[in-house]
């Protein structure tokens, strides 16, 4: 649990205010015309950077998170764990590799994200953006509500294909040498 929370802190803190600090230097570049929106494929492409990015700096948590996950399949298969805790598993990737180890993976992982906040905040921003402009419904919870469940689906339907990639490279075993061991 606490890889999976020090993933999800470094990985969603980076990833919006990223977000939000490239959108706004796009913005403060070219201002859209008076009573236009910010056009949906630079929204797409913002979330596709601020989620690479956030998950470049991630990818050593999410890299000890998979491998943690990974021990309780091994504990039902009678297999003598790997890594016990989070630290332990930091130590065991920088002593098989050094710095590079702790980003093994990290060009799925990168890929997946950005797939996935291509759909997430893309979807998020233009479905509030539809709702507020096409019903009489106000800036409230409905309105989040319903914006964030259709961009769930759009994240979860562009990022689950480069998901198990991510997780199979994440979990391959390495020798002390740093190759893969069969």
């Amino acid at each position: 649990m606490s890889a999976a929370w020090l993933r999800q802190f470094l990985y969603s803190g980076v990833r919006i205010v990223s977000y939000k600090y490239i959108k706004n230097k796009l913005i403060a570049l070219n201002p859209p015309e008076r009573g236009s929106q910010f056009p949906l494929w630079k929204s797409a492409m913002c979330g596709a950077t601020a989620g690479g990015f956030a998950q470049w700096i991630a990818s050593p948590a999410d890299l000890v998170k998979v491998q943690l996950m990974m021990e309780g399949k091994r504990q039902m298969m009678g297999l003598p764990p790997r890594v016990n805790g989070i630290m332990d598993a930091f130590i065991k990737t920088w002593n098989s590799g050094g710095i590079r180890a702790l980003w093994k993976g990290a060009v799925p992982c990168v890929q997946r994200a950005a797939l996935v906040n291509l759909g997430d905040l893309t979807a998020y921003d233009s479905t509030k953006r539809a709702l507020l402009k096409h019903t009489s419904l106000p800036d409230h919870l409905l309105v989040h509500f319903l914006s964030s469940s259709v961009a769930g689906f759009f994240a979860a339907l562009l990022g689950t294909p480069a998901d198990v990639v991510k997780t199979r490279v994440m979990n391959q075993p390495f020798d002390e040498r740093g190759r893969l061991v069969e």
